[in-house]
């Protein structure tokens, strides 16, 4: 059974998140602050859903030290604002909802998160439409081998590797072009996964607007 720390101050919130997904078979602990979620971070969790805005301390340090315990993460915020949620995504956030959510989205978004891709014996992935034979580096799209770049096929990968979690651009350029030349520009990125999509389907990968890209 997978365990979930819940860190959020608004109690009765806390508690309608805690009972709706023990309801789904997880085991739910609460915190209601920054000083007692330091405390329970470091109980084994598998997932924490965290209220980036804590009264009491700032949430970015909460973040970062479950991201050190390889610790999931779901950020929560009442900040609709892109800089805000870039920033979290960069610091380690796997996904994030804003204030008000839905408890089915909720539980939606935290499966993903906790969701791995089987593995088969011969190295083969699988995901929706698309097959990853990772022997041979080839990758099958409806069955069809996809004549892919060394790079379009490491970011593709990448993705498939890591379904439903948002991206930053930032991410993705640090990822896949600091170290291949450093006059890349946020152009470049833009039409490496045009140039995917095209090859696959346009809605292999999809836009986060302001934000980055996920695969869903």
């Amino acid at each position: 059974m997978d365990k979930i720390l819940i860190i959020e101050d608004n109690k009765d919130l806390a508690q309608q998140i805690k009972s709706y997904l023990e309801k789904s078979a997880y085991e739910v602990d609460v915190a209601y602050s920054f000083y007692e979620a330091s405390y329970k971070i470091n109980i084994d969790f598998d997932l924490a859903l965290l209220d980036i805005n804590l009264p009491d301390k700032d949430g970015d340090y909460l973040l970062g030290k479950l991201k050190d315990k390889n610790i999931r993460v779901i950020v929560t915020t009442v900040k609709d604002d892109e800089d805000f949620i870039i920033k979290s995504l960069d610091h380690g956030a796997d996904d994030y909802l804003t204030k008000p959510f839905s408890l089915a989205i909720l539980r939606a978004r935290i499966d993903a998160v906790l969701r791995t891709l089987p593995l088969s014996q011969d190295k083969t992935i699988i995901f929706k439409d698309m097959r990853v034979d990772l022997n041979n580096s080839k990758i099958y799209y409806k069955e069809r081998p996809v004549d892919l770049t060394a790079l379009e096929y490491d970011i593709l990968l990448f993705f498939i590797r890591n379904p439903h979690r948002v991206y930053t651009r930032r991410q993705l350029l640090e990822a896949f072009w600091e170290d291949r030349d450093r006059f890349v520009s946020d152009n470049t990125l833009t039409s490496t996964i045009k140039r995917i999509r095209g090859k696959l389907a346009p809605s292999v990968i999809t836009t986060v607007r302001g934000i980055g890209y996920r695969m869903d």
